[in-house]
């Protein structure tokens, strides 16, 4: 069963990342136009709506018994970059002090539930690489030869997550993540 779900979840990372660029979708309520990654900052790609059927979860929960802080707003947009890689944008308000509650609750279940590379799921990660209340980890799947990658910021009551395919080799380009993820971290501190 598991294999057949490993095989599933490449089929769809590797066809969510050959596909099209989408068209960009009006903002829901509580998440504005201006929070969210730009054209400019996707190497002219318009983002647009993220495709039904995506296989790796836009708000990580890596111990499924252990609920992660949920926001009262969130949006999610898709865009393909450089013709080989695929990126989604997730970003997510929280109350209170909700959105370091979420990344440190996340950063805790990667520590606890993580697969640790070589397997199916989630990797343990690199804490603080784009400040404080931040993560860079990666979703392994092909018996560990192929992944997606994850960059999370908590920015004010926001949670800013960038996730990156690759249809080509299955590896995405961190570099390429960082900058990425730079520049929607940037976006919603601005």
């Amino acid at each position: 069963m598991r294999r057949m779900w490993i095989v599933a979840m490449s089929t769809v990372v590797a066809l969510v990342a050959g596909s099209s660029p989408a068209v960009a979708a009006p903002g829901p309520r509580g998440i504005a136009d201006r929070l969210m990654l730009q054209a400019d900052d996707l190497a002219g790609q318009v983002p647009g709506p993220v495709e039904d059927g995506l296989g790796w979860p836009l708000r990580p929960q890596p111990c499924a018994d252990t609920p992660v802080p949920q926001p009262v707003a969130a949006r999610a947009l898709a865009a393909d970059y450089g013709g080989r890689f695929r990126v989604y944008e997730q970003v997510s308000r929280y109350r209170g002090g909700g959105a370091e509650q979420y990344v440190a609750e996340l950063s805790a279940q990667l520590a606890r539930c993580g697969v640790g590379g070589g397997d199916n799921g989630l990797d343990p990660q690199v804490e603080g690489l784009y400040g404080p209340d931040s993560l860079l980890f990666f979703g392994n799947y092909d018996e560990g030869d192929r992944y997606v990658a994850y960059g999370v910021k908590a920015v004010g009551c926001y949670v800013v997550l960038v996730m990156m395919s690759d249809s080509l080799y299955g590896a995405p380009d961190v570099t390429t993540l960082n900058g990425i993820v730079s520049a929607a971290i940037g976006r919603v501190s601005a």
